[in-house]
């Protein structure tokens, strides 16, 4: 056959072609499977940094058993603590008395004494003597209430003039007021955050850290009790405030306003925490002790209403439809409280 009708072979390049791409092909996948490998040997890595193995699991519990335990022996220590004490003044009531009615009325009035809730009859066994009676006259106008400290060291008055003054008692002296000082002419006023306008109320808290005070300008001022610097201004009432009290053994704060309302501060917080609505008139005073049942009354509503804050409800009393006007309430125990009226 004559060479001119012979056909070259040009799959012979192709084939080396497709060897070539085959190659590459290969190469590619070698690589890919490469970092495959590679991702998967970090993932094992980071898996392997993190397995925790059963005996870790079980150190783990071990010491979680161990913390529970020691838990534990602090609970048995504090019931052992109390059981010591119980015992040590059963020990010492029995010494003094003999018969079990009498075991019996120590261990109730410890119980009181304890709770808060005791009660002495020492009105008829007071006396008061001349000789020991203390006159401050620090006041340029006339004081309107006084409070005392839990120590009774300190006496805390408040006046007409927006001043509040500070008495230590065993040292019969004035150890500081706070007082507005007056606008003069020319003169620009300096910043104070005392009151301005009639005090009508104040009041210490059990712990002896702060003073409350509240009057006509409508705002419950919170002062140090040490060094009487101005620490918050409790804000809420639209009318003057007329009575203040603490919630013993706490610092909740009650205050009462010409608004008709009472609201319950946590003077800890230096927040509201409780407004409560009922009375037909500006409510005049409060009284409270160590629960939270608080006595009020409403001046010329006639009323006294206790309220139980913590169940959200509150019991009024209007037997009283003679009186002018109900002006003062004292809690005697929590189940009793007095009022006094304009008709004497």
């Amino acid at each position: 056959m004559p060479a001119f009708f012979m056909k070259s072979k040009p799959n012979g390049g192709k084939k080396g072609g497709g060897a070539s791409n085959r190659k590459r092909k290969s190469i590619g996948k070698s690589e890919q499977n490469d970092e495959t490998a590679a991702k998967l040997s970090r993932r094992q890595k980071l898996m392997a940094a993190t397995e925790i193995h059963s005996d870790d699991e079980d150190s783990l519990a071990g010491s979680a058993v161990g913390s529970d335990a020691g838990s534990d022996v602090e609970y048995e220590d504090v019931h052992e603590r109390n059981y010591r004490e119980a015992k040590n003044l059963l020990e010492k009531i029995q010494s003094t008395v003999t018969t079990q009615e009498e075991v019996a009325e120590k261990l109730r009035e410890d119980a009181a004494a304890r709770s808060g809730t005791q009660m002495k009859r020492i009105a008829d066994v007071v006396e008061l003597d001349d000789d020991l009676e203390i006159a401050y006259k620090a006041h340029r106008l006339t004081p309107l209430c006084v409070a005392f400290s839990p120590d009774g060291n300190y006496v805390i008055s408040c006046g007409k003039e927006s001043s509040i003054v500070k008495y230590n008692v065993p040292a019969r002296k004035v150890v500081g007021v706070i007082k507005r000082h007056k606008k003069r002419a020319g003169v620009p006023e300096e910043p104070t955050h005392a009151h301005y306008g009639v005090i009508f109320a104040v009041a210490v808290s059990p712990d002896q850290k702060f003073i409350a005070s509240g009057g006509f300008d409508q705002a419950v001022k919170i002062w140090n009790f040490d060094t009487l610097d101005h620490i918050k201004d409790l804000s809420g009432h639209r009318g003057p405030i007329f009575s203040l009290q603490f919630q013993l053994k706490t610092n909740n704060l009650f205050s009462a306003s010409q608004d008709r309302a009472v609201k319950m501060w946590d003077i800890d917080q230096l927040g509201l925490v409780d407004t409560m609505y009922g009375h037909q008139d500006g409510v005049q005073q409060i009284g409270v002790l160590s629960k939270q049942r608080v006595a009020t009354v409403g001046g010329r509503d006639r009323s006294a209403r206790l309220w139980k804050v913590e169940d959200e409800s509150q019991l009024m009393f209007t037997g009283l439809s003679n009186c002018v006007s109900l002006d003062c309430v004292s809690m005697i125990n929590e189940e009793h409280f007095a009022t006094g009226s304009a008709d004497g």
